[in-house]
């Protein structure tokens, strides 16, 4: 949003951005919540204010909240969603401009509307135009239009959907090259909203996210993250000067590198690294990255230019799933790579998944032998998820590939992930693989409860708290059913780990 802000800025269009999304996450307890909407609405009670027909207190207050604060006299509206539930608040605050500035143009985009077919949203009117990639283009050209531009017309715009478009299922991507990106401009928001106390870098820290590439170089067959963008890489000059510039201007040396792969081009991270050792020698930052592509000398360099944490995609130890994921590396350079890390004291978040396709009893060994050996260390914080079958993914569009079959939609609410069931070719069919799955979770319940409460412990501020072992509070809690004595034991043990937890943010 900010890069987009920065853009337009420099074309001399005037523009004002909004970001809600912090203070919905961490400091509105009280606001709608859509992952739980039996708490607070439903869909039928959604969908009957967002027409108009009926009206909701919960829903009423939120746009009368979020809304109020929304320039109420601006050409141009335009939604950066990222997620299912960015998308739905999105559509209750266009309703709300559609009805205080009629004649304004209201534009839906950013990835959540770049990966999703266009009959999904269109259905739902309400914004006059849909964009698909790359913001900035297509954002100038329709100014433009609006200022009486004769040059230009609407489908001559990049990535432009509209209800008139002769071939709205067709639209190719918008892109802009990544040096020509500029750097993220905040003006406006409250950056003090955006500081947190950190565990691992102090308190009240400010993270400037940074990408120094757009999309992402690698293709698993599991995931969409690479319909979003084409990977593109920014020159080191431009990085570290950019760089140098941010953390002047907001006086802060903290940044979330917000790269798919930090590492997509190893040769010019070697590069970033040297001149940032040179250029930011105080630097302090975090990324995104994959097996493929780091060495021990990339490591070390890492290091010494301010690199304090790394998010590995790992999503299996077992080498088959690896490559069933697409992710090709081989589990012993992983396994390499995190003690390597390790002993440079940088931090780990390993995403690893559960339920896969086609998983084997050889599968869950190779999950509980990496949560062994690595769930006792401070460098190392696991991240474990159930797989979902990702709708528009090569293992949904090619199932046959992949060993799947018989896919079908599970019914969900609106408000969640779209979700899928499937048989296995030459396996269980979807019934059977619903079984295994549920095999496979309760035997591995142990390990994702000592995940849990491993996580708890290492968010803790207090050294004696973080010392206490995850597998022995795993122990208590599972007893607490059948003791009094252990349920206390648990409930004490739980509140005194709170109590010196701060609030924990979405990016660590």
């Amino acid at each position: 949003m900010s890069v987009i802000y920065a853009f337009l800025k420099e074309h001399h269009v005037p523009v004002f951005q909004y970001d809600f999304l912090m203070e919905y996450l961490f400091a509105s307890d009280g606001d709608i919540d859509f992952h739980n909407p039996e708490r607070s609405f439903s869909e039928q009670e959604f969908f009957s204010f967002l027409e108009g027909a009926s009206r909701h207190a919960g829903l009423a207050a939120f746009v009368e909240k979020y809304g109020g604060r929304v320039l109420p006299d601006a050409g141009i509206y335009a939604f950066s969603i990222v997620a299912y539930h960015q998308f739905w608040s999105s559509l209750l605050l266009a309703r709300h401009i559609r009805k205080i500035n009629p004649h304004a143009v209201i534009v839906f985009g950013g990835p959540f509307i770049t990966i999703k077919p266009p009959e999904f949203f269109l259905r739902y009117g309400i914004a006059d135009y849909w964009i698909k990639g790359s913001g900035e283009l297509p954002l100038l050209m329709l100014h433009r239009i609006l200022q009486g531009t004769k040059d230009i017309s609407i489908d001559e715009v990049p990535g432009i959907i509209h209800l008139n478009s002769p071939n709205p299922l067709g639209t190719a991507k918008s892109s802009l090259p990544a040096e020509q990106e500029p750097p993220p401009d905040f003006e406006g928001l409250a950056l003090d909203t955006y500081r947190y106390d950190h565990h691992l870098i102090g308190s009240k820290t400010l993270f400037l996210p940074y990408r120094t590439s757009k999309g992402c170089p690698s293709r698993c067959s599991f995931c969409t993250g690479r319909l979003v963008d084409r990977y593109d890489c920014k020159s080191a000059d431009k990085v570290v000067s950019e760089l140098s510039a941010l953390a002047q201007k907001y006086r802060t040396n903290a940044f979330q590198f917000a790269d798919a792969s930090v590492n997509g081009n190893p040769r010019l991270l070697s590069t970033i690294c040297d001149r940032l050792v040179e250029s930011l020698p105080n630097i302090r930052w975090y990324a995104y990255s994959r097996v493929n592509g780091f060495s021990t000398e990339l490591l070390n360099k890492a290091k010494k230019a301010g690199c304090f944490a790394l998010f590995w995609g790992v999503e299996s130890a077992h080498q088959p799933t690896v490559e069933l994921l697409g992710k090709n590396f081989k589990a012993e350079k992983m396994y390499d790579l995190l003690d390597q890390a390790s002993e440079l004291e940088i931090k780990n978040y390993v995403h690893i998944m559960f339920n896969t396709p086609h998983e084997s009893t050889e599968v869950i060994e190779s999950f509980a032998r990496l949560v062994d050996r690595y769930i006792d260390s401070d460098y190392v914080t696991f991240l474990p998820q159930r797989f979902l079958l990702e709708p528009q993914s090569s293992m949904f569009e090619r199932p046959d590939k992949y060993g799947l079959k018989n896919i079908h939609r599970v019914e969900t609410s609106q408000f969640e992930r779209e979700q899928f069931i499937y048989g296995e070719v030459g396996g269980p069919d979807h019934h059977g693989v619903e079984e295994r799955n549920a095999r496979h979770r309760k035997s591995l319940a142990n390990y994702l409860e000592r995940i849990h409460y491993r996580n708890m412990l290492q968010a803790s501020s207090s050294s004696l708290v973080r010392r206490l072992p995850s597998g022995w509070i795993s122990y208590i809690e599972r007893h607490s059913v059948s003791s009094r004595f252990m349920r206390w034991i648990h409930l004490i043990l739980m509140r005194i780990i709170r109590s010196t937890t701060p609030e924990l943010r979405e990016q660590l």
